[in-house]
């Protein structure tokens, strides 16, 4: 038990003043505001199902505003977002597609507080198919 309080009273002087450090570096991290800023991101459509393709009037951005600390909005590029919208099992015709923060991938530390438009209208038609003579 000797060694135990050898290893915790050896150099405390130095073990108080990192620990202090520590805190205050917390300190100054969690007292920064948060921020909150606007992108337009990309409209992403993934598994398309064979045989259908998306029509013309389709949005291709969406405005979602996040909020986060400075540092890290600073560093966040609109390219680094993305909506990705799964049409996997879809099927011709008009699909009202309802837009959540689960459609959308973040960074830690960075939450999502409004998304616009929250619906989107997709329309998926056959692909027309012509040969060529």
């Amino acid at each position: 038990m000797r060694w135990l309080g050898r290893l915790l009273l050896h150099n405390w002087h130095l073990k108080l003043l990192s620990l202090l450090i520590s805190f205050l570096l917390w300190a100054a991290y969690t007292a920064e505001p948060m921020a909150e800023v606007g992108y337009l991101v990309p409209l992403e459509f993934r598994n398309l199902p064979p045989g259908l393709e998306l029509a013309e009037d389709v949005p291709t951005q969406i405005h979602v505003r996040v909020r986060g600390r400075p540092a890290i909005l600073h560093r966040l590029t609109p390219a680094e977002l993305s909506i990705a919208i799964d049409l996997s099992g879809a099927a011709p015709g008009e699909l009202l597609v309802h837009l959540a923060a689960d459609h959308l991938e973040l960074p830690p530390g960075v939450e999502l507080t409004r998304i616009s438009p929250a619906e989107v209208r997709v329309r998926l038609v056959r692909r027309s198919t012509t040969s060529a003579r």
